[in-house]
């Protein structure tokens, strides 16, 4: 029995949004494969950690937080993590950035310790991750943007298995523009389905 670690981050009302949307599909079908899997499900933007960016002021003990150890111990306890993000003013979303902000601490989830010149050791590799991105751009108009590419740099340097993205792209344009969420999600079910099926 695996442990999946659900990350929420949409700053929309969840049936607003089809980052929630289809993640919430593909749990759906992750169920019907695996269901005696536990499924811990965390709205980032309800965390006592989403409050608190890292500033000037707190930078001096951000990292040393309980909050950065409590999530750390998590995605140790866990064995896979989606994580579901729509593209918001071209990046990830803040309380997304700040969840990794949290977890990408030094000898605690990566190491340079051992590690060859220009390089490092990611610690979490007990991880596979899939990662779920949507952007109301078609993919091609601002590559200087790729949200997805970043997810998947970090988990991979982080030591995680990054499973083959899901990109929902030209939500803002036509025909998804004019269609309920919902159906957006119908669009997609087969893409969706399948890559539940391979996690």
């Amino acid at each position: 029995m695996a442990k999946v670690l659900v990350l929420y981050s949409s700053p929309l009302n969840n049936m607003k949004s089809i980052s929630t949307l289809s993640a919430k599909k593909f749990i759906e079908e992750y169920k019907k494969i695996n269901p005696n899997d536990e499924i811990i499900e965390f709205d980032l933007n309800n965390l006592e950690m989403a409050q608190c960016g890292m500033n000037s002021n707190n930078f001096g003990n951000f990292f040393n937080e309980d909050l950065s150890n409590k999530y750390i111990e998590l995605l140790k306890e866990v064995n896979k993590v989606v994580i579901s993000s729509p593209m918001i003013n071209f990046n990830v979303p803040t309380v997304l950035k700040t969840f990794i902000d949290r977890i990408a601490v030094a000898n605690k989830t990566f190491s340079y310790k051992y590690s060859k010149k220009g390089a490092s050791i990611g610690l979490l590799s007990n991880l596979k991750v899939q990662i779920i991105a949507t952007q109301g751009a078609p993919y091609g108009w601002y590559l200087w943007a790729n949200h997805i590419s970043y997810l998947e740099g970090i988990w991979n340097f982080l030591g995680a298995e990054v499973a083959k993205s899901i990109r929902i792209d030209g939500t803002k344009v036509e025909p998804y523009v004019s269609m309920d969420p919902s159906d957006v999600i119908k669009d997609k079910e087969k893409e969706i389905k399948e890559a539940a099926e391979a996690f």
